[in-house]
This record gives structure tokens, C-alpha cells and sequence, in this order.
């Protein structure tokens, strides 16, 4: 084999091994019990929590959420100071190797801004979102439509 051939080979055996990573990184992660609160009525703003569970031997990190019916996503937590809860934007949430992360009201969350009016769905339904991880790369999920005040 000439040493184009040689060099064309081995860099396919190095993609063909990095999408067998990436394959095996996102198989690792799965997302359960997504749901968003609907808005109050008349804002733009709400949440959305769930269980990321990590089968996987590495750890790995949400970085982002985006969704079509949303202006924008961020990642939060609620710290105590000063006798009292404050929301703050994390830069990441971290999910353990062997570990479930959960976000939940009163602490790690999805929050949301710019909703569009109306949502796509209702009460019940389903809202399609994107969440992207450091390594296993992004992974669209469904999260159901509550409305907590019921």
C-alpha cells in the first residue's frame, strides 16, 4: 500500500473510532421525567427540571439547552446568602460517571426566557428541547407541559 493509502487509512480508522466514542458518550446519558412549568399567565418566563442519569465511566457536563419556542436558555441553581434563596447562571451542571443529576425546583434548573405565545403546546403535552453536553455532544429530548398551580 502506498503511504497516501496508508495515511487515508488510518485517518478513516480515527474517524471511525472517535464516532464509536461519541456513539458510546451519548448512549451513556439519558434523560428522564422532562417536564416545564407553564407561565404564569402573562410572562414570558418559566422552568424546566429532570433526572440525567450517567451509565457511562466518564463524566460529562450540561453546557446548553436551547428549544424552537424559547428566545433563550440558561443554566441555574439557587444558593442561600444572606438568609436568603437567590437564583444565579452556572456555567455548567455536572453529571458523575455512575451518577443521576437532578434538577429540581429549589435548585439546579433550566431557566427559560422569551416563550412564544402561545406555546406549542398544552397543558400535558410535549415541548421538544435540545440539551448539550461537553463530551457526549447534543441530544434532543421531550419534556411535558405541567402546570403546577393545579
Amino acid at each position: 500500500m502506498s503511504t497516501i493509502g496508508k495515511s487515508l487509512a488510518a485517518a478513516s480508522m480515527l474517524c471511525l473510532s472517535m464516532m464509536a466514542a461519541v456513539s458510546h458518550a451519548e448512549s451513556a446519558l439519558t434523560v428522564k421525567d422532562a417536564y416545564v412549568r407553564a407561565p404564569i399567565p402573562g410572562k414570558q418566563i418559566t422552568a424546566a427540571f429532570m433526572s440525567i442519569s450517567n451509565s457511562g465511566q466518564g463524566s460529562d457536563k450540561l453546557v446548553s439547552a436551547s428549544a424552537p419556542w424559547a428566545q433563550k436558555i440558561e443554566l441555574h441553581t439557587h444558593m442561600h446568602e444572606n438568609g436568603t434563596m437567590k437564583m444565579r447562571q452556572v456555567d455548567s451542571i455536572g453529571v458523575n460517571a455512575g451518577t443521576t443529576t437532578t434538577l429540581q425546583p429549589g435548585g439546579l434548573h433550566l431557566m427559560i426566557f422569551g416563550l412564544a405565545q402561545p406555546l406549542p403546546a398544552t397543558v400535558g403535552g410535549q415541548l421538544p428541547l435540545e440539551l448539550c453536553f461537553a463530551a457526549a455532544g447534543c441530544q434532543q429530548v421531550s419534556a411535558t407541559l405541567v402546570d403546577m398551580r393545579m
